[in-house]
């Protein structure tokens, strides 16, 4: 008998990310050009500029557009296309403020204006037209050379596929900064040019110099399992841990020697630290250490009173075996009928419904009450309730096709049987099912 389920303890923009970091980066300027477009007004303009400034000033970004719309076209003059263009993105109106950005640099000549190159940036941006985006915003960089216009360029490369530029962008903006979504982008860059031992060492360098915090020490695991590290990955959580053996250390140095399947190593950490015993009960199942999995689970049913801990204590004395002895079935049955029951009047207590983990429960006792003859009935019965939760199981129909076979009701166990797509039945006991099933029952039904 097996338990047949384990246990369960840029092509085309708009890109919303860059549209947002372009809106933060023109709100920088806008109070700087309300005192630019006072200082600007001559007396024949002073009242309609003043009121465009004061909504400019207070966010009024529709009555702001107006005013300098109405100016620019009493008077053609370029600066009111570049304060109307900038109260349109203000106002969310891109296409207008794109068409103004336009016409301000037709009319003036002035190609390399921040403001109205952020503007151009983000209209290409949106419209797909990256590379134009990327000059516009090589103009703002020049001029305006800080982290996060130099981020939302990076990430245009990226958007592009031109990772070395990126890479050199997000380098630079790391090595001022060390911010670890830099570090992360940055990361990437150099994988994306198959630089996998670069992008390793500069995470590893990081994560000694300055640690980590949740989430990026799960984010830096999966980096260094995706890149075929996580031996260089042991050796600096190891180190980590080894300085500062704190919990959370423990933690990510357990999450290394999983993954690398060292699970007797990740055992010794794990006792050295007060962590849940369902961890520990975890590695020890993962180690294939079954009675020390049961004592644990026994241990932790006796503490919390948790029946789920029951059930797993006579799985767990199942083990891994193929057959035992009937008497041996029959305490585990029994212990398990009994954990099922208390775990049913937990569940209804709180209201809840059983979940998948009940339901491999309900198979598996029901599976051991068929196989080993302990109750037929009730065993199909306690199979129907796992396959009320996962109806799709081939696991579970294989159970209840079983009982039905025992039960000598060869229509039903037929039935069911034929729900298991053949190029499923590839295991040593679907085989030999389907042959006893479709033998025998194949041969009364003709």
């Amino acid at each position: 008998m097996t338990t047949k389920q384990t246990l369960q303890p840029a092509t085309k923009h708009p890109n919303p990310r860059i549209s947002r970091a372009f809106f933060a980066l023109f709100f920088s300027a806008l109070f700087a050009l309300f005192f630019a477009t006072i200082l600007h007004a001559d007396s024949s303009e002073d009242s309609a500029l003043l009121m465009g400034a004061d909504s400019l000033y207070h966010n009024d970004f529709n009555e702001s557009f107006d005013h300098f719309l109405l100016l620019f076209d009493e008077t053609k003059e370029p600066y009111y296309a570049k304060l109307a263009a900038q109260a349109a993105i203000g106002k969310g109106d891109l296409e207008s403020a794109f068409r103004l950005a336009l016409l301000y640099v037709e009319l003036s000549g002035e190609n390399d204006d921040v403001v109205i190159n952020k503007i151009l940036a983000d209209a290409y941006a949106q419209n797909g037209n990256l590379a134009n985006a990327i000059k516009a915003l090589q103009k703002v960089y020049k001029l305006e050379h800080t982290p996060q216009v130099g981020e939302v360029l990076g990430n245009m490369y990226m958007l592009q596929k031109s990772p070395k530029k990126a890479q050199e962008i997000y380098q630079e903006i790391y090595d001022e900064t060390k911010n670890v979504e830099i570090l992360k982008k940055l990361v990437f860059a150099y994988a994306m040019q198959d630089a996998n031992q670069k992008a390793l060492d500069l995470l590893s360098k990081h994560l000694l110099e300055y640690g980590c915090e949740e989430p990026f020490c799960q984010e830096s695991l999966k980096v260094y399992a995706d890149l075929q590290g996580l031996d260089k990955a042991k050796a600096v959580f190891e180190k980590i841990y080894v300085k500062n053996p704190t919990i959370p250390n423990a933690t990510n140095f357990i999450r290394v020697l999983v993954a690398l399947k060292n699970f007797q190593e990740a055992q010794g950490v794990a006792q050295s630290f007060p962590f849940d015993k369902g961890l520990v009960l975890d590695l020890y199942v993962m180690q294939g250490d079954y009675e020390k999995a049961r004592t644990q689970a026994a241990q932790i049913y006796k503490e919390s009173k948790d029946p789920r801990f029951l059930a797993l204590e006579a799985v767990y004395e199942f083990g891994n075996s193929k057959q035992i002895p009937r008497e041996r079935a029959q305490k585990i049955a029994t212990k398990l009928e009994k954990a099922i029951k208390e775990r049913k009047s937990e569940l209804s207590a709180s209201g809840q419904k059983p979940n998948t983990q009940d339901a491999f429960f309900y198979n598996f006792c029901g599976y051991l009450m068929i196989d080993y003859d302990l109750g037929l009935k009730k065993g199909v019965e306690y199979v129907k309730e796992a396959l009320d939760i996962e109806p799709d199981s081939l696991a579970y129909l294989d159970s209840l096709a079983w009982g039905y076979y025992k039960l000598g009701d060869c229509e039903s166990a037929l039935k069911v049987f034929a729900l298991i797509p053949q190029n499923k039945i590839n295991d040593d006991e679907l085989r030999a099912h389907a042959r006893q099933i479709g033998g025998v029952c194949g041969k009364r039904q003709k």
